[in-house]
């Protein structure tokens, strides 16, 4: 959305009822913080709402209550995290993080899937895709769960799985805030390491 390159993505945004997202995630903010666009509050907010005695303003009706629009009543000054998020860094260099974060991916992408063994499960969508660990004999889904305890078990980087297609995958995401290339490049190097000592262990006692 901040990314004028990539507000595309967002083609038919206008047509959502609402939309949520979390700035403690890729914008860095500190956790908790989410922001929600509504085309229309008032749904939400007779939904959510309420209004005894104690909690009506004298003489006010019509005032806009953030204590309706949420189940709690009261609530964290979240969006002075996002300010201050916003006065630090300025929207260009928060850009400029995520542009790096999505280049420095399709660089990862492409030295894994040169790696021996490896191949891409799916494409890099900005900074996230899925690869398999898949040496000549061995069951694609039985090495890459070898792969990833071994990647976790060792600790200098950590990765996730899913299911894709029906096959197990590693994930691989970049998105911590003060991420460096050198970092990514060196994930990279720690998966060719392991994905030989896996297979040099293979098949297992």
């Amino acid at each position: 959305m901040i990314c004028p390159e990539l507000r595309a993505l967002w083609t038919g945004v206008e047509g959502a009822d609402s939309i949520v997202f979390n700035p403690h995630k890729w914008l860095g903010a500190q956790f908790d913080c989410s922001i929600q666009f509504l085309a229309d509050p008032e749904p939400q907010v007779h939904t959510l709402g309420i209004r005894p005695d104690y909690l009506e303003t004298l003489d006010q009706r019509d005032i806009t209550n953030y204590s309706e629009w949420t189940i709690p009543l009261g609530r964290r000054f979240r969006a002075l995290k996002l300010w201050f998020l916003l006065r630090a860094h300025g929207l260009e260099d928060l850009r400029n993080r995520i542009r790096n974060h999505i280049a420095w991916a399709g660089e990862a992408a492409d030295a894994i899937a040169s790696l021996d063994g490896f191949r891409l499960a799916t494409e890099r969508h900005l900074a996230l895709f899925t690869f398999q660990y898949a040496p000549d004999g061995v069951h694609a889904d039985d090495a890459t769960e070898r792969l990833l305890r071994a990647v976790n078990d060792d600790g200098r980087i950590y990765l996730t799985h899913t299911v894709h297609e029906g096959r197990f995958v590693i994930r691989f995401q970049i998105g911590q805030f003060d991420c460096r290339r050198e970092d990514v490049l060196f994930a990279v190097e720690v998966l060719r390491e392991l994905a030989t000592k896996v297979n040099v262990s293979w098949p297992p006692n």
